[in-house]
């Protein structure tokens, strides 16, 4: 059968990871949120720099970030954000049956490169990936805590949207909507893609394609409005042609204005999505599905890899970044490689949402076993072997 075709825009960025950074140090504390929007840290979530330092009054690379990191540089560099590391963990899992393409930009500047030198091992097509004159390059600070919330970990991202900001809707070409499977995929850290979400999402349904939407922390529309839930995108208008929404657990409550996850999937379930995914770190998985693409799945919950558990209870090393964003690689790459089989093809067949679920766990629970979100192969089919070790004992 012929080759999936999966095309991604988003957010890609340079990730500067800082490890054990104490959450819960008075320093820490110093730069906490007050409230909703009002440009503070806050554990699992994400702020812009320039909103930290009005929020603070002080520089946050020359004053901020050296006091929480007690002026040491970052433990790692890596390919960071939501649609760049799910579509590399994706083409990894799915590097026989698939070829995969990025939409997005950076910088002219050095960071630029080493971004593209970064991106240049992986096994994702860069034909699309442009170049912004004179901007700066997106990077986050990623400031983690492992033992955060009883040892489970979390993170806290300081964010700088730079050439991010200047990429539009009408820069993705035809492929992109002529695709099996389009991708959209952390948008709310590229805004003028975010505005023309509805409009995107539409046209790739019109053209056959297979939309899942993997969504981060929405801080601008957290600041416009921190009493309003967030749209999804440009508006709620989105929903019904989002075949897949894979949110984590803040992101489903502030999406959908509930206080509890079932209660946030009937809303998604009212809006006209097609099914949802909503992860949690180190807890349960929800699952609902009702489309002639997935069937019919009523709410149901899936524990994540007790062997991955094991593993760090007894000391082996990384941490929690980018695990989200795998998740969501997992379940792609899962569903490219259902799509390839010959039975895919008949009549009435459908994807398998709960196996895809599966592997988007074992690829989550991956990625804390090393720093950063993105996994280098030394040769194709290596992160593949590894995952399914854990499939097999998951």
């Amino acid at each position: 059968m012929k080759k999936v075709r999966i095309s991604g825009v988003g957010c890609c960025l340079l990730d500067r990871i800082y490890d054990k950074v104490d959450f819960t140090s008075e320093l820490f504390r110093k730069y906490l949120s007050r409230k909703a929007g009002d440009g503070g840290l806050e554990p699992g979530k994400l702020t812009f720099e320039e909103e930290l330092e009005h929020f603070s009054g002080n520089s946050f690379a020359t004053d901020i970030l050296p006091q929480l990191t007690k002026g040491r540089k970052a433990d790692k560099e890596n390919i960071g954000g939501p649609c760049i590391v799910a579509l590399i963990n994706a083409a990894q899992l799915a590097w026989q049956e698939s070829e995969v393409f990025f939409y997005g930009c950076k910088g002219d500047d050095e960071v630029g490169e080493e971004l593209l030198q970064k991106l240049r091992q992986t096994p994702v097509c860069l034909n699309y990936y442009r170049t912004q004159k004179g901007s700066e390059t997106a990077s986050t600070s990623v400031l983690s805590d492992p033992q955060y919330d009883n040892g489970h970990g979390e993170r806290t991202f300081v964010n700088t949207i730079g050439a991010s900001w200047h990429y539009l809707p009408d820069e993705v070409d035809d492929d992109f909507y002529n695709s099996n499977i389009c991708v959209f995929g952390g948008t709310a850290l590229v805004p003028k893609i975010h505005q023309g979400l509805t409009a995107m999402l539409k046209r790739a349904k019109q053209q056959g394609s297979i939309t899942i939407v993997n969504t981060v922390y929405d801080f601008l529309n957290e600041k416009k409005n921190p009493a309003q839930r967030w749209p999804m995108g440009d508006s709620d208008e989105a929903y019904p042609f989002t075949d897949l929404l894979i949110v984590d657990h803040e992101e489903a409550l502030r999406l959908s204005g509930c206080a509890d996850i079932p209660s946030s999937i009937t809303f998604f379930c009212e809006k006209g999505v097609g099914a949802v995914l909503v992860t949690n770190g180190a807890r349960d998985v929800y699952l609902w599905a009702n489309s002639p693409l997935f069937g019919n799945a009523p709410q149901q919950t899936l524990p994540v890899s007790a062997a991955v558990g094991k593993a760090l209870k007894e000391g082996r090393k990384g941490d929690s970044t980018g695990c989200g964003d795998n998740f969501a690689g997992g379940v792609i790459g899962s569903l490219a490689r259902q799509m390839n089989n010959s039975q895919f093809s008949k009549l009435n067949s459908r994807l398998d949402l709960c196996e895809a679920c599966k592997w988007g766990i074992v690829s989550g629970g991956f990625a804390c076993f090393y720093y950063g979100g993105t996994y280098i192969e030394k040769k194709e089919g290596e992160k593949l072997t590894l995952l399914q070790e854990l499939y097999d004992q998951y």
